[in-house]
C-alpha cells in the first residue's frame, strides 16, 4: 500500500498571512493538532497547535515560524508514514512531490484505517502469538504448520521484546477455532504466548488449562 492511495485533499492549509486565531480555529474544526504552511503550492513547514498557542497574540499573523517540515512522498509505503507520524506524535503528515510541491496529507486516523485494512483486522479468524529467539524464526516452518491444519496465514506481524530480546510473532489465521493449530505449534516446541479466538470456541484441552489457571489464581 502506497501513500498516494490514501492522500486526503480536503485538509486545510495555512499561509504566512493567516492569523493565529484563524489557524487555531481550523485545527479545532478539523480536530487536528497540526496543519501545513504553504508558500503558493510549495510546502514550507508543519505548524502545531502548541506552536500557535506559544505566540503572544492570537490576532497577529503567523509569519515565518521555526522550520519543522516532516513529509513523505506519494510513492512511499505506509510504513514510512507510520514511522514519521509515530516518531513526532503527529496528527497528520504532509505529502509532497520530489520538487516539494504539496499534494495533500495523510492523517493519523486515515493511516489507522489503512493499516487496519492491510492487517485484515476485520477478517474473521483467530490470532496466535508465538514467542521465540530471533535465530529460531523461520517463516516457512510457521506457515507449514498452519497450512497442515487446513488453515492459512492472512496476516503476520513481529516485534522484539526490549526486555527479553525475544521475538513476538502475531499470526492471524482464517480459522475461528485455532485449537488444532495451537496444538501443532506446541508439539513442535513453539511457545504459544497468547491466543485469541471467537468467543465460545475453546476445545476441551484449552478449557482444562484455563480451569487450572483460574484454580491456581484463586489459591
Amino acid at each position: 500500500m502506497l501513500v498516494k492511495d490514501f492522500i486526503m485533499k480536503d485538509i486545510p492549509v495555512l499561509k504566512s498571512f493567516d492569523t493565529v486565531e484563524y489557524a487555531l480555529g481550523l485545527m479545532d474544526d478539523f480536530k487536528l493538532k497540526h496543519l501545513p504552511l504553504l508558500n503558493e503550492n510549495t510546502y514550507q513547514c508543519l505548524l502545531s497547535e502548541k506552536d500557535l498557542l506559544a505566540i503572544p497574540s492570537s490576532s497577529i499573523t503567523i509569519g515565518e515560524p521555526v522550520m519543522f517540515a516532516p513529509s513523505v512522498r506519494e510513492d512511499s509505503h505506509l510504513h514510512e508514514a507510520l514511522a514519521i507520524i509515530t516518531r513526532y506524535g503527529l496528527s497528520l503528515l504532509p505529502v509532497v512531490s520530489t520538487e516539494g510541491i504539496y499534494s495533500g496529507a495523510i492523517t493519523r486516523d486515515k493511516l489507522i484505517e489503512a493499516l487496519s485494512e492491510l492487517c485484515n483486522a476485520e477478517a474473521e479468524g483467530s490470532i496466535i502469538v508465538l514467542e521465540m529467539m530471533p535465530q529460531d524464526y523461520v517463516l516457512s516452518d510457521i506457515a507449514r504448520l498452519v497450512e497442515s491444519n487446513n488453515a492459512h496465514v492472512i496476516n503476520l506481524l513481529s516485534h522484539t521484546d526490549k526486555d527479553t530480546g525475544k521475538l513476538l510473532i502475531s499470526i492471524k489465521i482464517d480459522l475461528e477455532d485455532a485449537s488444532p493449530v495451537i496444538r501443532s505449534f506446541e508439539r513442535f516446541n513453539y511457545t504459544v504466548l497468547y491466543h485469541f479466538m471467537e468467543k465460545g470456541i475453546v476445545d476441551d484441552v484449552l478449557q482444562q488449562r484455563m480451569d487450572e489457571l483460574l484454580h491456581y489464581m484463586n489459591m
